[in-house]
């Protein structure tokens, strides 16, 4: 049998049955990266309310400039804005979003 087929119980790098899967998900704050809206750095997690056509809160990353031009339209969707951990304290001024407590 070829090892790349092997069943994960069997194959020598398979997870350990004990280790819970949590330890691999990254929190939501750790995701920043590039924003949705363009190839830019996110500086905010917007998140959406839900609506009858969208069930579910829906958060977007967006960068800088786009959340600059879209603030109006996010308020009027009761959209709860955050700034990301990484975004200079420069940006979260430019944005007018509060900036967060460093550790």
């Amino acid at each position: 049998m070829n090892a790349r087929f092997l069943p994960p119980s069997l194959r020598s790098d398979a997870r350990p049955a004990g280790r819970p899967l949590d330890d691999a998900i990254p929190a939501r704050e750790a995701l920043a990266g590039p924003a949705c809206c363009c190839p830019a750095k996110a500086t905010v997690r917007v998140t959406m309310p839900p609506t009858q056509a969208r069930p579910r809160d829906t958060d977007l990353l967006l960068c800088g400039h786009h959340y600059l031009a879209s603030r109006a339209a996010l308020a009027a969707a009761h959209a709860v804005v955050r700034p990301l951990p990484g975004t200079s304290e420069d940006v979260a001024a430019w944005i007018g979003v509060g900036s967060l407590a460093r550790a």
